[in-house]
């Protein structure tokens, strides 16, 4: 009964989260003093955080609309936002559709886990990459597959359908989930692979925002998603332990996703690491990426004041509001990256003035 009472009170929970973030997109507009994003759904609860701390220091409103990272993206190339955020880095094909150069800051990592509604299963679920695409493919249909029964061995699984989930929305989420399928299934690689969206073989339901993919799962007995650990903290939901690719099992955590970008290789003469799904070393969390907001080089749109409240909030982000990640289970970003990430900052304020 416990239990019962929880996931619905974690739904509660969900729908006001949801409710908050849906006030509407609003666009950033001349003579507007508050300072618009709109993006991603990954980072919302920790962008919350980050704008009522920075209002309370220093009196300078900022809103977020998290209406996913294609919304972000396509609210930063119409300029109707101030920044705009995304887990997904730009494609060649935005920035072909971008007036000028948009810079990508990254300004925390966070774990993707997989959620589930088990209600009699007592014992934390242990799955593999292979054993998950199998179930996104549409080939492990059930709980008690034998698939699911191997890595969970001494568990009693039930005999129920497997209700799978998925994004309905252009999503940063979906992006680094789908990167991991293909990192792990050649087969996922060649058939649907990576991106916002996908063409999903198997469908029990879909979700708008992480919001709406636990919303999903929590009233399906038998339903699966993915979606950024803090709403499976807030609705209350059980995610899976991972096995990751040096056959450990694995939980989300800081120094799991700390693990897993530092396991992973940058980019030749760059700090960048685009991808860190699917990183060795025991230690790693497999499903993992950073959330980025994007910024024009020419904020020439923007009043100076507004450019200046930018500016200040960016900063602010990068340095203090990193103090404030891992209380809501988000991971701080190394420091050889807000050390880049202020000195573009400063580029652009020299610019500006």
């Amino acid at each position: 009964m416990g239990r019962l009472v929880d996931r619905w009170f974690g739904y509660l929970v969900l729908l006001a989260l949801a409710a908050v973030m849906a006030g509407g997109f609003l666009a950033q507009a001349a003579g507007d003093d508050t300072l618009h994003g709109a993006g991603a759904t990954f980072p919302a609860p920790l962008y919350a955080r980050w704008i009522a701390l920075f209002e309370r220091e220093t009196g300078t409103a900022v809103s977020y609309d998290a209406i996913g990272s294609g919304g972000g993206i396509d609210a930063i190339l119409t300029r109707d936002v101030a920044f705009g955020a995304s887990d997904a880095l730009l494609t060649d094909d935005d920035r072909a559709e971008a007036d000028d150069y948009i810079y990508e800051l990254p300004m925390v990592l966070g774990p993707v886990v997989v959620v589930y509604n088990l209600p009699d299963l007592d014992e934390r679920l242990v799955l593999d990459g292979e054993t998950l695409v199998g179930i996104y493919l549409g080939e492990i249909t059930r709980w008690d597959d034998p698939a699911i029964s191997a890595t969970n061995a001494g568990r009693r699984l039930p005999d129920l359908a497997i209700h799978v989930t998925h994004r309905a929305d252009s999503s940063g989420t979906t992006g680094i989930f789908t990167d991991y399928l293909s990192a792990v299934s050649e087969t996922w690689a060649d058939s649907f692979g990576s991106g916002k969206t996908v063409d999903w073989p198997v469908s029990g339901g879909s979700g708008l925002g992480n919001d709406g993919i636990a919303q999903q799962v929590l009233v399906q007995p038998g339903g699966i998603g993915y979606v950024e650990a803090s709403y499976a903290e807030l609705s209350g939901l059980e995610y899976a332990a991972l096995i990751n690719k040096d056959g450990a099992i694995v939980l989300p955590s800081v120094a799991s996703v700390q693990a897993a970008e530092r396991n992973t290789p940058s980019l030749p003469g760059t700090d960048r690491k685009p991808s860190i799904v699917n990183a060795g070393g025991s230690e790693s969390y497999p499903i993992a990426g950073f959330t980025y907001v994007l910024v024009y080089r020419d904020l020439s749109y923007l009043s100076e004041s507004q450019i200046d409240d930018l500016l200040d909030y960016l900063t602010w982000s990068l340095t203090s509001g990193q103090d404030e990640a891992e209380a809501l289970g988000y991971t701080p970003l190394p420091e050889e990256l807000v050390v880049e990430g202020l000195s573009i900052l400063e580029q652009l304020s020299r610019q500006a003035h």
